[in-house]
């Protein structure tokens, strides 16, 4: 099963961290405590139901299991929760859970196949400021289903070749396509895997991975290719290959739906304990297609980079579109520092509103937590460019906590900002304790956190980053639990 995720919970200056969620089924007159409260001091503030446009439902790998989550609402303490599900679309007469109080804003529960789930949301009282719940009347919904069909492809299948034959559109039959291969087997794609037209999770065992060799042909290298949903999860992908590569994930250059606002859009991309040894080329390519990513993921990863040439510049690169909300946590990314200009970079016309999103009630999120970045970016490198995203800064919550940066960029804040102020963001917003390591002294962040004396101005130590190793050695980062967590031994 997939670790369920640990957050910090701070409350008037003390961090809780809290393992994995309770699996709850129906009950009533319950407190569960997950996820982060509310940062600050509200007092008598009329609360708000949480926006749903946020609410996002993750699988475990088993998919025994499924965590809700959704943006805080500042001032709350709690949140009454309610799920029903039922087996025809529209109908929920199965009381799943009800009238849970989670303090927190993370939720796991059962997860059955083959049935629609409807999650609904409200705040709670807040007793300690005297703050108005949210109308119970009126809660924030989330509907999802869990239809899907299942395949388990053989140890030593060349998967370009397997799903050039059986096509994957086919084999979904209308419903989401779940790629099983079958734990710690070896495969091979020389050439395109290519889901355009369903939504795929590609998925094998989270503690004894299956790998994936990304090889190359005459006139192709392996790639994945989608326009639609996609997941990729407990899975190693390595290189074999001679040339310059394309990027590790690319979005169709022909989508096969209508666009929004003129954008092709896309509700998630999920990259979850993926390792990707010798990548050349970048993580992440829009094929110069406007799209927008809804909701982009890269959780408890290790990348590393062998990059000859990137796509726009960019590691994560948008060239035409962009995403809404982006998030990269628990992970660690590391390589060559003579290539790519940009860590993720969108095309400057991309805006939320451009997107088809309300303003101003609709918000946008870069969310960088306990990550490890080391070596990434060339001479003049520049963490992100997306002035146009940034444009809307009152409707962006930049999350950026717990992070190592080492010998990455100057400007990292500067340019994670576009050069706007902290204080020009959503009030959600947080900046604290991270590294900005480069040439062996701290980087200065300027006046663009409100947190920087929070920053670690120590330079971290690891004990043989040059051969993928971060474990940290004493250090002021060790001691503050920060970088990727499963450097913290």
């Amino acid at each position: 099963m997939k670790k369920l995720q640990m957050m910090a919970w701070p409350k008037l200056g003390v961090a809780v961290l809290l393992g994995a969620a309770v699996l709850m089924t129906a009950s009533c007159a319950k407190d569960e405590l997950s996820g982060d409260s509310f940062v600050g001091t509200y007092g008598g503030t009329q609360l708000s139901k949480p926006d749903a446009t946020t609410i996002k439902v993750q699988a475990s790998s088993d998919r025994t299991t499924q965590t809700v989550t959704w943006a805080t609402v500042n001032g709350a303490l709690s949140y009454i929760v309610n799920v029903t599900a039922g087996t025809t679309q529209g109908t929920y007469d199965e009381v799943v859970v009800k009238d849970v109080t989670v303090r927190g804003n993370t939720y796991s529960f059962k997860r059955e196949a083959k049935k629609y789930y409807r999650f609904a949301i409200t705040t709670a009282f807040n007793p300690a400021e005297n703050n108005p719940a949210s109308d119970p009347n009126d809660p924030a919904v989330k509907e999802w289903d869990t239809f899907s069909t299942d395949i388990t492809i053989p140890v030593g299948t060349d998967l370009a070749k397997y799903f050039k034959e059986n096509d994957p559109v086919t084999l979904a039959g209308g419903m989401p396509l779940i790629v099983n291969l079958e734990a710690g087997g070896q495969y091979t794609a020389p050439d395109t895997l290519n889901f355009s037209g369903v939504n795929a999770t590609i998925t094998s065992d989270a503690d004894n991975r299956a790998k994936i060799t990304f090889g190359e042909t005459e006139t192709a290298k392996g790639t994945i290719v989608t326009d639609r949903n996609l997941t990729v999860e407990n899975v190693e992908i390595d290189w074999d290959i001679t040339s310059n590569g394309t990027a590790m994930v690319q979005l169709s250059k022909n989508p096969t739906y209508e666009a929004i606002n003129d954008y092709y859009r896309i509700e998630s991309i999920t990259l979850s304990n993926v390792k990707a040894t010798d990548l050349k080329n970048c993580i992440f390519y829009d094929s110069n297609t406007k799209y927008c990513v809804v909701d982009f993921k890269i959780t408890n990863c290790v990348m590393k980079l062998a990059t000859a040439q990137v796509s726009f510049e960019s590691l994560i690169a948008f060239q035409t579109g962009g995403a809404k909300d982006f998030t990269c946590e628990k992970s660690t990314i590391y390589g060559n520092n003579a290539v790519a200009k940009y860590f993720i970079r969108y095309n400057n016309s991309s805006r939320i509103d451009r997107y088809g999103f309300s303003e101003p009630t609709d918000t946008w999120s870069f969310t960088y937590v306990n990550n490890t970045f080391y070596g990434l970016l060339n001479a003049d490198g520049q963490w992100g460019n997306y002035n146009g995203i940034v444009g809307k800064a009152t409707q962006g919550i930049i999350t950026i906590k717990d992070n190592i940066w080492y010998n990455c960029d100057k400007q990292t804040i500067r340019r994670l900002q576009h050069s706007k102020k902290f204080s020009d963001f959503n009030e959600s917003s947080v900046i604290a304790n991270n590294t900005f390591w480069k040439d062996g002294a701290a980087l200065d962040q300027g006046d663009y956190t409100s947190a920087e004396a929070n920053d670690i101005t120590t330079e971290p130590s690891f004990v043989d980053a040059a051969n993928g190793d971060f474990t940290l050695n004493a250090c002021d980062q060790k001691t503050k639990g920060t970088g990727d967590p499963r450097w913290l031994k």
